[in-house]
C-alpha cells in the first residue's frame, strides 16, 4: 500500500470531509495536526482513524538507548471530532509525561477485557461440574457422592437459565441479578433455597480460582436471602398406605404398579429404588445391599427385605429372565431409570382420591409406625441410613458404630406384617360394604 503524508496543518471538520472524498484504492494518506503535535488523521482507502503518536519517557533498560515512538488509536472522526480528538491526545500526552506508557497500559487493559469477555458463566459452569466431583466437602469431610455433584451442578444451570446469563462474563454478575431470580421463586421457597445454596458455592469456587473478587450471592442483604424451608413433618396412616398400594393395581404400566409398592414396602429413597440393580440384590439372604454412590449420604447400605418386598421383586425376577445385572424398574420404554414420578404420582393420586403426600412421606411414614409400634429411634434411623440423626450423629455417632443388625431385620418384618395386616383388614371391610 502506498503511503503519502501531507504537510502539518490544523485539521478542521472541512479537513476531514475533504480527504474524506479525496480517498484512494490502495492508498494510505496521513494527515498531521498542527496544532496538536503528535496527534494525525490516518485516512485509508475504506476507514479513516484518529491516532496519537508519542516517545514514552526514560531509555530502554536493555540497549539504554530512548524508548522507540508509540502510536495509540484514539476513534474515528464518527466518534470524536476534530477538538475532541485533539483533547483525547493531550490527555494521553499528559499520562506519558508523568513517566506512563498509555500504549502498553491499553494493551493490558484490552487483554484483560478480552479475557474478561472470554469467561462466561456458561463456560465456568462447565468447569465446574468437572471440578465438583474432586472438590472436597465445605462441610463434613470426604468428597460429594455422584449424585450429590450431578444436581449441584445441575441447579447452577437451571439458576443460569434463569438470569439468562449463559453467555455473560462471570464478572457482570450482579448482587442484583441473584435477587430477580430469587423473586421470579417466590413461590417456590424450597426451590428458591436449593438453587441460591448451589449458585452460591459455585461462586466460592469463581472466587476461589481468581474469577471474580466478591460471592454476588455473598452480597445479599440477609433479609433477601431464602429462608430455611420448615422440616415437613407429614406422613401417612398404615390405612393410607396401603390405599396406595391397591391403588398402584390400576396404574397405566405393570412396571410403575411395582416401583410404587417396592416404595410403600421398602423405606428408600425414590432415587435409590429407581436406581436398584439387580446386582445390588441377594434374594436368598435377602439383603439389598445399597452402594455408597447410590446413597445419599455415600455410605453403604444395607436393608432387609420383608416377604412383601421380596415377594414384588421374584415375581419381576422371574418374569426378566433371572438377570444378574441391570435395572429392576427400567422405563417402559427407554429402558433407563424412572424420572417421571411427579406422572406416577398424579396418576396413583387419581386411582387412590388421595392427595396432600409426597414420596418423601412414605420414610416418615414407616418411621411414624415403627415408634407407635415400640421400635427404637435409632433402629429406625439406622434402616433409614439417617447418619446425621440425632441418634447417630455427634459423638454419639462418632463412639457407637453397631450397626443393630438384628433389630433392623426385626423392624423391617414389623413393617411388612402391618401392611399386609392393613390389607387384610381392608379386605374383610370391602366385603361387609358389599354383602
Amino acid at each position: 500500500m502506498q503511503v503519502l503524508t501531507e504537510k502539518a496543518a490544523k485539521i478542521t471538520r472541512a479537513t476531514v470531509e475533504a480527504v474524506a472524498k479525496r480517498r484512494v484504492k490502495a492508498t494510505r494518506l496521513i494527515v498531521r495536526d498542527e496544532s496538536c503535535r503528535g496527534l494525525a488523521l490516518i485516512v485509508n482507502p475504506s476507514s479513516m482513524t484518529w491516532t496519537y503518536s508519542y516517545r514514552p519517557r526514560g531509555n530502554d533498560p536493555v540497549t539504554g538507548k530512548r524508548m522507540p515512538n508509540r502510536a495509540v488509536t484514539i476513534g474515528s472522526p464518527a466518534t470524536h471530532n476534530p477538538d475532541e480528538a485533539r483533547t483525547a491526545a493531550n490527555k494521553i500526552k499528559g499520562t506519558a509525561a508523568s513517566g506512563a506508557d498509555p500504549a502498553v497500559e491499553r494493551k493490558a487493559q484490552q487483554r484483560a477485557d478480552r479475557q474478561r469477555r472470554a469467561v462466561t458463566m456458561g463456560r465456568l459452569v462447565d468447569d465446574y461440574a468437572s471440578a465438583l466431583p474432586r472438590r472436597p466437602k465445605l462441610r463434613g469431610t470426604g468428597l460429594p457422592t455422584p449424585a450429590h455433584a450431578a444436581e449441584e451442578a445441575a441447579q447452577v444451570r437451571a439458576a443460569m437459565a434463569m438470569m439468562k446469563s449463559q453467555d455473560t462474563p462471570i464478572a457482570e454478575i450482579e448482587a442484583m441479578t441473584v435477587r430477580r431470580m430469587l423473586g421470579e421463586l417466590a413461590d417456590k421457597p424450597a426451590t428458591a433455597r436449593a438453587r441460591y445454596g448451589a449458585l452460591s458455592r459455585f461462586f466460592d469456587w469463581c472466587q476461589d480460582e481468581g474469577h471474580i473478587t466478591a460471592n454476588p450471592c455473598g452480597l445479599l442483604a440477609r433479609a433477601r436471602r431464602p429462608k430455611a424451608v420448615p422440616a415437613r413433618g407429614h406422613h401417612l396412616p398404615v390405612g393410607d398406605v396401603v390405599t396406595l398400594w391397591q391403588a398402584a393395581e390400576g396404574l397405566s404400566q405393570p412396571v410403575y404398579r411395582d416401583l410404587v409398592r417396592f416404595l410403600l414396602a421398602v423405606p428408600c429413597r425414590r432415587g435409590e429404588a429407581a436406581q436398584l440393580d439387580w446386582a445390588q440384590l441377594d434374594l436368598d439372604k435377602p439383603v439389598w445391599t445399597m452402594p455408597g454412590a447410590v446413597t445419599k449420604n455415600g455410605d453403604l447400605h444395607q436393608l432387609h427385605l420383608h416377604p412383601l418386598a421380596l415377594g414384588i421383586l421374584r415375581v419381576r425376577h422371574g418374569a426378566a429372565g433371572r438377570p444378574v445385572v441391570g435395572l429392576v424398574f427400567p422405563a417402559p420404554r427407554s429402558g433407563g431409570e424412572i424420572d417421571t414420578f411427579s406422572a406416577i404420582k398424579a396418576e396413583l393420586d387419581t386411582a387412590a382420591e388421595l392427595t396432600g403426600w409426597r414420596w418423601h412421606d412414605l420414610r416418615r411414614s414407616f418411621a411414624t409406625a415403627l415408634a407407635e409400634s415400640g421400635v427404637a429411634e435409632s433402629v429406625a434411623d439406622a434402616v433409614l441410613n439417617h447418619r446425621q440423626a440425632a441418634t447417630r450423629g455427634g459423638v454419639l455417632g462418632v463412639y457407637q458404630r453397631s450397626r443393630r443388625w438384628p433389630e433392623q431385620v426385626d423392624a423391617m418384618e414389623r413393617w411388612g406384617v402391618l401392611l399386609a395386616s392393613g390389607m387384610a383388614d381392608n379386605v374383610v371391610t370391602l366385603r361387609a360394604a358389599t354383602a
